[in-house]
């Protein structure tokens, strides 16, 4: 066991690993048009009819992230054109076409919200 700064090393290793496994909380299931709430990280899209979310404006949130999943064939849909494809290009609306089993990660880049990961 090593010490840096007084602190034996074993202890700073430990508190880093906690650092980064800070849980996101667990799944919000929504089953209609919603606003993301600040403590709102995973959300499942249980929709009767396509589901619209009003994401919090990009600059509030640099580096943000919020993962989406689709479990009914119902499109998800941003209530602004804020969200940049996985392909790139302009800002749009898309989230999740109309397909269960469709997910994405989105992270703020202070401006928009980049869809980094997923099967759109």
């Amino acid at each position: 066991m090593g010490v840096y700064s007084g602190i034996a090393y074993d202890n700073v290793r430990a508190l880093a690993l906690r650092a980064d496994n800070v849980s996101r909380g667990v799944p919000a299931t929504k089953t209609a048009s919603f606003t993301l709430a600040n403590h709102e990280s995973y959300i499942i899209c249980n929709g009767a009819g396509a589901i619209t979310v009003t994401l919090p404006a990009a600059s509030l949130w640099p580096g943000r992230e919020v993962m989406l999943r689709n479990i009914a064939a119902q499109a998800v849909n941003s209530a602004s054109s804020n969200v940049v494809p996985l392909t790139g290009g302009a800002a749009g609306t898309t989230i999740l076409s109309a397909n269960a089993g469709r997910f994405v990660t989105l992270v703020s880049d202070g401006t928009n919200w980049i869809a980094m990961s997923g099967v759109i």
